[in-house]
């Protein structure tokens, strides 16, 4: 998978990571314990989600998710090597999924399993394949999971204006509404016009003005000193204030977006050249780096604004 895409899913998983074990494993009374590390250095495997879950009769074991732009050939090998290593690991039995984003090309089968046989010895592994695409996407939308709604304009009838707007509406409802409507900017990306998802998905700070929820929770973590906080500024006050809480919310989602479309954090920039820059400098370098196609393109596009 694409790295910013790679990010986003595991992004989206932590953030809801009950959510995305009750869509998997298709039970709403599901326990997530733990998430753990899907890091198994000593041959270099990694998974993308592993949650230590518990289901309604007690019994405890693992739920491993990997994500694919695309069905890699060698998936069916991948997955019994994630599945052995989890096992072998954590000593919990394994429930394998994998989620294909984009559909593979026409005649290609997509695998369920991994199976072979050597001198009388078998290995076999089951393993769920959910392919997006066969996935109807207003039926995502009304069972209102929120884990799965980044992923919507990859589903059967979401690659549509209407859907992506039905999809920011449900997000900007959610208390890590700007996280969200980040990830769901990459992965509609891959089926809609960039333009239209620039005009759609605003990086604005109307998101909190429009959202009670937003506001509500925004408040809540600024009474426990939390960054979030001060990238909304002041609940109630002068004007002042209020634009200086939008200039550093607008300020941490361009640092997010870099992160996620090129892997690069805050400490890669300036930052003080960042802050000097007005508000509208900052909107329109949000809106640079969420569409060039390179962190090249955007330091060009950077130096511009610096001269």
């Amino acid at each position: 998978m694409t790295k910013k895409a790679d990010i986003s899913g595991k992004q989206t998983i932590n953030i809801y990571n009950r959510a995305w074990a009750e869509w998997v494993l298709q039970d709403q009374k599901i326990e997530v314990e733990a998430e753990l590390s899907g890091e198994f250095q000593f041959i270099g495997r990694a998974s993308d989600s592993l949650l230590r879950v518990r289901n309604k009769d007690g019994k405890q074991f693992l739920s491993l998710s990997e994500l694919q732009l695309r069905v890699p050939q060698e998936m069916p090998d991948r997955l019994n090597a994630y599945a052995a290593l989890a096992w072998h690991k954590y000593r919990l039995d394994v429930f394998v999924a994998v989620i294909y984003l984009l559909p593979p090309p026409e005649g290609v089968t997509i695998p369920t399993a991994f199976h072979r046989e050597f001198m009388g010895q078998v290995s076999h592994q089951d393993f769920q394949a959910i392919g997006l695409w066969e996935l109807e996407a207003a039926q995502v939308l009304a069972f209102g999971n929120p884990a799965l709604l980044p992923f919507v304009p990859l589903m059967h009838g979401g690659a549509t204006e209407q859907m992506l707007r039905q999809c920011a509406t449900k997000i900007y409802q959610e208390p890590r509404a700007l996280e969200l409507e980040t990830i769901l900017s990459v992965f509609a990306s891959y089926v809609l016009d960039t333009e239209l998802i620039k005009r759609i998905l605003r990086w604005e700070m109307q998101i909190v003005k429009e959202s009670p929820i937003l506001q509500e929770a925004f408040a809540e973590q600024r009474e426990q000193g939390q960054r979030i906080g001060e990238r909304i500024g002041e609940r109630i006050g002068e004007r002042k204030g209020e634009r200086k809480g939008e200039h550093k919310a607008t300020l941490e989602s361009l640092y997010r977006i870099l992160n996620i479309r090129f892997q690069v954090d805050e400490l890669y920039f300036d930052n003080q050249e960042f802050e000097l820059f007005d508000l509208e400098t900052l909107k329109e370098l949000n809106e640079i780096a969420l569409t060039v196609s390179s962190l090249t393109d955007f330091e060009n596009a950077l130096t511009q604004f610096s001269e």
